[in-house]
């Protein structure tokens, strides 16, 4: 990555998991930690919630979350059309949330993971 990473940032890895950067260990092959918060690998050796990465599996990194959602996640249930400094715009307009207000985001990556295509 460009620049550098630090304990207590939120993340965004490949895969489309969001969490916050609890642990830098450089001398582990997985030198990265996150917590998710939820469920995210069935692995009973570590905490449920915990993500395990090499700094090129995180494609973003801001102490503000805002900064890693892109268009196409979903923000509060609402689909994210546009993504502002300070708040995203959701359903084209009809809904808008500052940084403040967010309390869920589902990735555009973790929506086509589960997504069922008839």
């Amino acid at each position: 990555m460009e620049d550098k990473i630090e304990v207590g940032e939120f993340v965004r890895t490949r895969e489309g998991y969001i969490g916050i950067l609890i642990d830098i260990n450089m001398e582990s092959w997985n030198y990265l930690t996150i917590d998710c918060k939820r469920r995210v690998r069935r692995d009973f050796s570590y905490p449920d919630s915990y993500l395990y990465l090499k700094d090129e599996d995180i494609v973003k990194h801001s102490k503000n979350i805002i900064d890693i959602i892109e268009v196409g996640d979903y923000v509060n249930g609402d689909l994210v059309t546009e993504v502002y400094d300070e708040m995203v715009e959701c359903l084209d307009g009809e809904v808008e949330y500052w940084e403040n207000e967010i309390k869920t985001i589902v990735t555009h990556e973790q929506f086509a993971s589960v997504e069922y295509k008839v």
